[in-house]
């Protein structure tokens, strides 16, 4: 099988872990597919050289065109073109796919709509421009296939209904043909995450010279509502109890490594202490973090999926710290502490409690039903399905 991957994203958090584990999945169930990649060279091989794949498996198509870009729009079209009569299915993982040209033998990913659900934090027109290229993908594309049963909802609701919440001039799509081309295959975790021993904590704390924190990885986009986080932090903090703690957010900047960016200015105007800011951990360290921490936060305001919270479960993090909203409580079900994300009072005090019980409520054998659940090796099988029906066309 031949298939085209658009790669542009490989290195990224979520997403990028989405797409480098579903590809060596793959290959484990097929090792003869052959990949047209797109992407950044360098990037794309130095991935190939770390999950030990084969080059022989990649053709690289070598490309700087960046993603949510006009010219995204029109560049794209030529190398998808160009290799429509050599691969067997086009694969998107994502939905920015050129909207003027969706090869019908295509499947696209959507992981979750929060572009839409806040327009206000991405930019009005960015939002109108991606939505029309979304419906375009939701038209044309063969199969759609969502990472969770809430973002299948999610779509159904504001793309195939008329008069949508976001953009009322657009016409709907109808529902039940929606409903026929959406399949929700749950993405895993890594294998690699697992809980430290005690002694590889011990050894991991006095390293980094950490005592008792409570940890939040993932991007630094408004919707993750970290500001309203670190206030709920730094209210804890004034309570003796706990003016030991830290905060540790982990998670690229979009200013880049060496510029502040809106948190960065946020914790210097409130004069805030105790926060530290990693851009990038490796995952064996990232595993260590999880381990170590007293907590994990993670209050979004809106989630696909929950890609952190479920690598924490697993490296055995004493408690989750979750937004009540979109995907979460799907996912986590009773394994959390569930807040309203807007409630910093709420936050600060499901900390507190967290902390207070330390890991009383870890059952193991509770977390263990959720984790086997969502798997990578799954991920890949249930995609390979859909991607041998599509090809068969």
């Amino acid at each position: 099988m031949k298939i085209f991957f658009d790669g542009r994203l490989i290195h990224y958090a979520g997403v990028g872990r989405y797409e480098r584990e579903l590809i060596a999945g793959l290959l484990k169930l097929n090792p003869k597919i052959v990949f047209y990649i797109t992407g950044d060279e360098v990037i794309i091989k130095n991935y190939i050289k770390e999950f030990k794949l084969n080059e022989k498996n990649f053709y690289i198509i070598n490309t700087s065109i960046k993603k949510y870009t006009f010219k995204e729009q029109f560049l794209l079209i030529k190398n998808i073109k160009k290799f429509k009569n050599e691969v067997n299915v086009f694969f998107f993982p994502h939905f920015n796919i050129p909207f003027l040209y969706v090869p019908k033998n295509s499947v696209a990913v959507i992981h979750d709509l929060t572009f839409f659900h806040f327009p206000e934090y991405f930019g009005r027109i960015k939002t109108f421009f991606a939505r029309i290229v979304l419906e375009g993908v939701l038209k044309k594309a063969n199969k759609i296939i969502t990472i969770s049963n809430y973002v299948e909802n999610d779509i159904i609701d504001m793309f195939g209904k008329r008069n949508g919440r976001i953009i009322k001039s657009i016409k709907a799509l109808n529902a039940s043909n929606l409903r026929k081309k959406i399949i929700p295959i749950y993405p895993g975790y890594s294998a690699r995450f697992k809980p430290a021993s005690r002694e590889e904590i011990i050894k991991f704390k006095r390293k980094k010279n950490l005592s008792r924190y409570i940890l939040y990885c993932g991007n630094r986009k408004k919707h993750k509502n970290l500001t309203n986080l670190i206030h709920a932090f730094n209210d804890l903090k004034k309570e003796n109890e706990f003016n030991d703690l830290k905060l540790i957010l982990i998670g690229k900047r979009f200013t880049g490594s060496n510029k502040p960016d809106f948190i960065d200015i946020f914790i210097k105007k409130f004069n805030i202490k105790g926060v530290e800011s990693l851009n990038y951990v490796s995952d064996d360290e990232l595993n260590l973090y999880y381990s170590a921490s007293n907590a994990f936060v993670f209050v979004s305001l809106s989630e696909g999926f929950g890609f952190a919270p479920l690598e924490a479960l697993a490296s055995g993090a004493p408690s989750l710290i979750l937004a009540d909203n979109s995907v979460l409580p799907e996912i986590f079900k009773d394994m959390a502490y569930y807040v309203n994300p807007y409630d910093i009072g709420e936050i600060s005090a499901a900390v507190k409690n967290a902390l207070r019980d330390n890991g009383a409520n870890h059952d193991k054998d509770k977390i263990d039903r959720i984790l086997n659940g969502y798997s990578y090796e799954l991920l890949a099988k249930n995609i390979y399905n859909v991607l041998l029906d599509v090809s068969s066309l």
